[in-house]
């Protein structure tokens, strides 16, 4: 990303956050668009050098997930591949450099969504 390119996008993906969460709302039920809104904040953050705030948002994706179990069945395979995508590109996720207790938490995520795409 360049910081232009930045500039344009975040407000962009600030009224996508809006949108999916009413989108959420609407539906009675956890949207996919709301649980990739935090994916692309985590990613806007981590560009602007804002490691914490990346955090935040990665923690707020696994509350949403954790929160809305039981509405993912649709979604579980592209949650599961999303936190796997994050997991490779986010550095907050680094197991070099990251925050280990949320690798250690996203690692559990990864682990439960799998258990719960083999359920019947």
């Amino acid at each position: 990303f360049n910081t232009d390119a930045i500039d344009e996008v975040e407000p962009l993906v600030a009224r996508y956050r809006e949108l999916a969460q009413a989108l959420s709302k609407r539906q009675g039920h956890l949207s996919w668009e709301e649980v990739t809104s935090c994916y692309y904040f985590a990613q806007l953050h981590e560009e602007r050098g804002r490691p914490h705030e990346a955090g935040g948002e990665v923690r707020a994706l696994l509350d949403l997930l954790r929160d809305n179990e039981g509405a993912l069945e649709g979604i579980l395979g592209n949650c599961r591949g999303m936190l796997e995508e994050a997991s490779s590109r986010l550095m907050i996720l680094d197991p070099e450099l990251g925050d280990e207790e949320l690798i250690q938490s996203v690692a559990a995520q990864l682990v439960k969504l799998q258990v719960l795409m083999r359920q019947p």
